[in-house]
This record gives structure tokens, C-alpha cells and sequence, in this order.
């Protein structure tokens, strides 16, 4: 489609020194396929300033920073994955929140790969962990902290860390429990999660009720990042477990 371009300054004088209102009237253009016949005559420049790029990514894609002893994808009710991010996300709260944190959540498609087993490239975290989601803490009153659960139920499950036990029957919450306590409704629980699940995406509108939000700006990615270099660091693999945290009861 061909449009013709008014630089905005330009045109925002026209719009305001004039009485009368001004609207678009008509809109004309074309449709251009985009397809293979583009690639007939590449352009060798660009393809030397794409190519000059692609060379470094590629070199710090490649990494190695760290290794894993298990083949770990993601799905519901729990995975090795959906599991290993979780546990992860609540040790971050540890570290950081002053009294640490009750609970981690992560949805289980924040995810978009598998982990292999063996080398992990840091190419390997940024297919996993592809978007820009950032670590959010909240403070939960615990009975909004159950609608989660609820809501855990209905879907059939997502990352949870391993200190909550949820069993679930006919897609309703039959125990929960946190630290092998009950939740209670008056009680203000610390949540680590992202910020894409504090709006209240993905099933988890009463996170909306939060008393208090915090954003990071920390993404998920460079958590995951800075724990398997440490892992390695300190001379472990990245091992996860499949341990119940998650049962579903048709």
C-alpha cells in the first residue's frame, strides 16, 4: 500500500491554524506479494550488514554456560520445566523480598521451547524463555491467592513452586496448602510471577487485586541465565523433578 507521508509537525500546524476540521476522505494503494521473486536480486549490501550481525548472535548464541542432566519440557499438570522455572522464580523472591517469598507462579506456555539434555547454550534460554517478560512481586491476600487455585483447577495446572501441594477433583481446588499450611483468607501472601500474569492474563484476573505491585524490570530470561551459570559455577548440573506438587483428579 502506498501512502503519501505528512511529517507530523507539518501537519498537526495545518490541522490547528485551520477553523474548519479536516478527515480523511479516501485511501488508495496497492497490494505487493511478498514472496521468493525478492530474493532473485538480493541486495549485497544488506546482505553483508545482516551477515556481519548474524556472526556475532551467532558466537554468543553458541555459548556454553552451563549443562542439564535431563531432557525437560512443559505441559500440565506439571513438568520438569514448568517446575524447574517456578522453583526458580520463588528462590529469586528468597533473595530479594525482605521476609522472601510464599509462591512462585509461571504459566506454562511463558515457555516456547524445550530444554535438551547436555550442553546449554545461552541460544537455548533465549528459545525457552523468547519473550521479555519481567519478575513481578505482589502482595495477595490469601483469599484472592485461592481464586488462583481455582483457576489452577479449571485449566488443569501451571508452574507452581514445590512448597504449594494443590490436588484438584472434577476441575475444582479439593487442599491446597503452602508450606504445608492452609491458606488463609486474611493473610497477605508475597508472589513472585510476571509481569504478563499481574494484568490478569492467562487465567489469572485476581492477581488484578493485588495490594501491592513491584516490577522489577528484571526479565524471567536473565533470571534463568544467572541460576544455570551459578549452577555451573558452583560445579552442578540443572536437574529438575517431577514431585507432586500438582494432582488432578478427573
Amino acid at each position: 500500500m502506498r501512502i503519501k507521508i505528512i511529517p507530523v509537525a507539518f501537519l498537526a500546524i495545518l490541522l490547528f491554524s485551520c477553523k474548519q476540521p479536516y478527515y480523511v476522505t479516501q485511501v488508495s494503494g496497492t497490494i505487493v506479494k511478498m514472496d521468493s521473486t525478492f530474493d532473485i536480486q538480493p541486495d549485497r549490501k544488506m546482505q553483508a550488514l545482516v551477515q556481519s550481525y548474524k556472526t556475532v548472535l551467532d558466537r554468543e548464541m553458541d555459548e556454553i554456560i552451563g549443562y542439564s542432566a535431563q531432557y525437560m519440557d512443559y505441559k500440565r499438570p506439571e513438568s520438569l520445566l514448568t517446575n524447574l522455572t517456578s522453583d526458580v522464580m520463588k528462590g529469586y523472591g528468597d533473595e530479594h523480598l525482605p521476609n522472601g517469598a510464599d509462591v512462585g507462579v509461571m504459566n506454562v506456555h511463558g515457555h516456547r521451547a524445550t530444554l535438551p539434555k547436555g550442553e546449554i547454550t545461552m541460544g537455548n534460554l533465549y528459545e525457552i524463555y523468547s519473550f521479555d517478560n519481567a519478575i513481578t512481586f505482589l502482595e495477595l491476600r490469601g483469599s484472592d491467592l485461592k481464586k488462583i487455585f481455582d483457576a489452577y483447577a479449571r485449566i488443569g495446572g501451571a508452574g507452581i513452586s514445590s512448597n504449594v501441594k494443590l490436588v484438584t477433583e472434577g476441575g475444582k481446588v479439593k487442599s491446597v496448602s503452602i508450606d504445608g499450611r492452609p491458606i488463609l483468607d486474611d493473610k497477605v501472601y508475597h508472589i513472585v510471577t510476571l509481569d504478563y500474569l499481574a494484568e490478569g492474563n492467562d487465567n489469572m484476573s485476581a492477581f488484578r487485586n493485588a495490594l501491592l505491585r513491584v516490577d522489577t524490570g528484571v526479565t524471567l530470561r536473565d533470571v534463568m541465565i544467572g541460576y544455570v551459570r551459578e549452577q555451573t559455577r558452583r560445579g552442578n548440573e540443572i536437574v529438575s523433578t517431577l514431585d507432586g506438587r500438582i494432582v488432578i483428579n478427573r
